[in-house]
């Protein structure tokens, strides 16, 4: 989805570092919600002392934190990994700008 952002901000962007930035301010919201109520959400069972709960505690820390992770992935990797292959001319915004 934020690869799609970054193709309809380039349209009004003079590059695609710029609309790699837009894109991803744009969508912070969005990502930055989800993954604090899926953390909150998970945070009491993280917190639980009881015997059963301490089955799914290595369950719940690894997708807590998993998630974390790919957010910050997909928040600031991503797009600069985006503007780094349109450097190089391997995104596919380079090739639709191309003359024929």
């Amino acid at each position: 989805l934020l690869v799609d952002f970054v193709k309809h901000e380039h349209e009004g962007a003079t590059s695609v570092s710029e609309a790699a930035a837009r894109a991803a301010r744009a969508r912070f919201r969005a990502i930055f919600l989800t993954t604090t109520t899926t953390t909150a959400g998970l945070l009491p069972i993280l917190t639980e002392t009881s015997l059963q709960a301490q089955i799914l505690i290595p369950l719940v820390a690894s997708l807590v934190f998993g998630l974390l992770t790919a957010s910050l992935v997909v928040l600031f990797v991503l797009p600069a990994i985006y503007a780094i292959l349109d450097d190089l001319g391997l995104s596919t915004i380079a090739k639709q700008n191309q003359p024929d």
